[in-house]
């Protein structure tokens, strides 16, 4: 008999995942991001052993508790609420956001998305213009050389002394985070940061042709509060946006491969 599982979330990738799944499991997708007293009865009534949750918590309405018959959470961005019931609740835990196959393959999607973004906003070719990447990680490693393929002039700065002189060491040019606003004597770089932390002033979203924001919560502007730079753009989820496809096989794939291995964990005895 398949297990029971209740997938929760608006986001169009997750009926793509939904399917891609429903082959191994008996699958339920309610489409809220809203936890209330209506929500926790139905999944209470369906019984499923295995709970996904969406990449971003959802609204807490009433009190968030998993049915008893919860064995495997699926999380993806977590809140005092969920995390209080992780430590109550003696479950398996496991964060796809954090899974690292899903990670750099989401940061290809993430890259290719920009690209069909700059096209889309900015109609304008990629060759020869400038772009100054804020972050070396994973979506700033795949975005630096699918520009770079494309003809553009790649800057990476961050802080890190290590990160700096790897991105040198494939060609890019690169300067420091504290550096870099003060190099920039007109504004003809576009600006695309990778950095969730607030690091850049209103005023200074000025130095760059446009700031496109591809960071989590809480972005790059120092300042929400105060008018947001007319050539600032927050450009999160991109693969959602163009490729939920692609984007919701991931999310399944991540989940499937964990499920075996727990599936192989309690056949050969293991965590018992």
């Amino acid at each position: 008999m398949k297990k029971k599982c209740v997938i929760i979330g608006t986001d169009l990738r997750l009926s793509y995942f939904h399917t891609a799944i429903s082959k191994d499991l008996n699958t339920k997708l309610v489409a809220t991001m809203t936890w209330d007293d209506e929500l926790k009865n139905a999944i209470d009534q369906f019984e499923p052993q295995i709970v996904f949750l969406p990449i971003h918590p959802l609204k807490m309405e009433c009190p968030f508790i998993l049915p008893a018959s919860c064995e495997v959470l699926f999380v993806g961005k977590k809140n005092k609420e969920i995390d209080q019931e992780i430590e109550r609740k003696e479950i398996q835990v496991f964060s796809y956001l954090e899974d690292e196959q899903y990670i750099w393959d989401n940061a290809n999607l993430t890259a290719e998305g920009f690209i069909n973004y700059f096209y889309t906003h900015e109609k304008q070719a990629i060759y020869n213009k400038q772009f100054i990447i804020t972050g070396y990680g994973r979506v700033g490693k795949r975005l630096a050389h699918a520009l770079h393929h494309l003809g553009a002039k790649v800057v990476i700065s961050v802080r890190s002394e290590h990160q700096l002189f790897e991105a040198k060491s494939y060609g890019y040019a690169i300067e420091t985070l504290e550096n870099v606003l003060d190099k920039q004597k007109s504004n003809s770089a576009y600006l695309i940061n990778t950095i969730p932390s607030k690091w850049l002033e209103n005023t200074q979203a000025s130095l760059f042709k446009q700031v496109f924001d591809l960071a989590s919560n809480p972005g790059c502007l120092l300042d929400t509060e105060e008018n947001i730079p007319p050539n600032y753009a927050l450009a999160t989820s991109l693969p959602g946006m163009y490729f939920p496809q692609d984007a919701g096989l991931l999310i399944a794939q991540s989940v499937q491969n964990h499920l075996a291995f727990l599936k192989g964990e309690k056949s050969s005895g293991k965590g018992s």
